[in-house]
């Protein structure tokens, strides 16, 4: 099965009908490390699902690469607020690897929900747990220790710290690569 059909199906039942239709707007790609998925400026029109590999959101604060967040092996990357506005991103989607990714047009998927309403069920619901995701990375930003913060990243994240540059983990948790060293060594 499509992962990105078993992946909401995860969440609740989807008709064979939805699944069907669903399956027809869903490409699949394998790309080499550093291709760029999104531009910084341009408008984002698809959502993807890493299905192996791994990916950042990214964007530029003075002239600085700052890293906004991961996807890896089964989880989902996309510039929503582009999508839902219709504006030019003000972040990029970079593949940090190889990586096999599936996809989806956003204007497809409205569509669908249209004529699939257990789909845009399903699909509010992956948006309800994003936003819960979202908050809880506030609230590490706001509460945690760097320590804890490089904890919550390895959980998120199995195996990151082995396939990630260390210069965007460090952008990713707003530190740098040498707090990253020390806490490592466990002198932080």
């Amino acid at each position: 099965m499509n992962p990105i059909i078993q992946l909401f199906q995860a969440v609740g039942p989807l008709s064979q009908n939805a699944q069907s239709d669903f399956a027809q707007i869903i490409g699949q790609k394998s790309l080499t490390k550093n291709t760029i998925l999104l531009e910084i400026g341009q408008r984002a029109d698809s959502l993807y699902l890493i299905h192996t590999g791994l990916a950042r959101v990214y964007y530029d604060h003075d002239g600085k690469d700052v890293t906004d967040y991961f996807a890896i092996d089964g989880q989902f990357i996309g510039a929503v607020p582009s999508i839902i506005t219709g504006l030019p991103s003000k972040k990029g989607i970079q593949l940090i690897e190889d990586s096999n990714i599936y996809y989806f047009k956003a204007v497809d998927f409205d569509a669908l929900c249209s004529k699939h309403h257990e789909l845009e069920h399903l699909a509010l619901k992956l948006t309800q747990l994003g936003m819960l995701q979202e908050q809880e990375r506030i609230e590490s930003l706001r509460f945690y220790s760097m320590r804890e913060r490089y904890e919550q990243l390895q959980q998120k994240y199995p195996g990151i710290m082995n396939r990630c540059p260390l210069h965007y983990i460090a952008s990713y948790l707003g530190t740098t690569q040498v707090s990253i060293s020390r806490i490592r060594a466990g002198i932080q």
